[in-house]
């Protein structure tokens, strides 16, 4: 087993125990728990391109100094995971739409903002400890959550030219928009999240 998937794997394993035990609510079913991610995002917005995107409101805000990662480099939108500076892929027409209030979260949260779906609901979720204003009394805070049928779709991709090349997570939402995280362990992922 290759280095990455072993510690993705191991990774994986923390996240889903520490959600499951901290942060759902009684009756409520973990689908999938995205472990930080640390990287820029990427946003089409109707026919702009933000690479990378800033934040356009305001979400809570991550202790510590910001994240010197480097620049992204000007790559074509299908190519986007060629560039390992970028660890996020938003596609939305309008300001409003899901994707970009994501967005926000993954821009402005330090690689520390998780996307987190459930039974109940899709939320963002950051560790308590790391956020500046404090959080809740437990371990994690919801920074921000939507109704669970916000999801109309989730699959693994394998976009890009590389080789070999990078899988994501992509979710689609009912207004049509759409965000795509890296994650080595996608196609287990979605497996296992059809499943619950």
């Amino acid at each position: 087993m290759d280095l990455a998937v072993r510690t993705a794997t191991e990774v994986d394993k923390i996240v889903e125990r520490e959600l499951t035990q901290c942060w759902l609510r009684p009756g409520e079913v973990l689908r999938l728990g995205c472990p930080p991610l640390y990287g820029h995002v990427g946003l089409r917005l109707g026919a702009e391109l933000h690479v990378p995107y800033t934040a356009a409101r305001e979400t809570p805000k991550v202790s510590g100094a910001p994240p010197r990662w480097p620049v992204p480099g000007a790559v074509p939108e299908e190519d986007w995971t060629d560039d390992p500076a970028l660890g996020y892929w938003a596609v939305a027409r309008e300001r409003g739409q899901l994707a970009v209030l994501l967005a926000d979260h993954f821009a402005a949260g330090a690689g520390e903002a998780r996307l987190t779906w459930t039974n109940q609901r899709l939320a963002v979720v950051y560790p308590a400890k790391l956020l500046a204003e404090g959080g809740a009394s437990g371990p994690f805070t919801t920074g921000e959550e939507f109704d669970t049928r916000a999801v109309t779709g989730l699959d693994a991709l394998h976009p890009g030219r590389s080789f070999p090349p990078r899988p994501v997570l992509r979710f689609g939402f009912a207004d049509g928009s759409a965000v795509f995280l890296r994650d080595v362990l996608a196609p287990l992922k979605v497996a296992r999240a059809r499943q619950r």
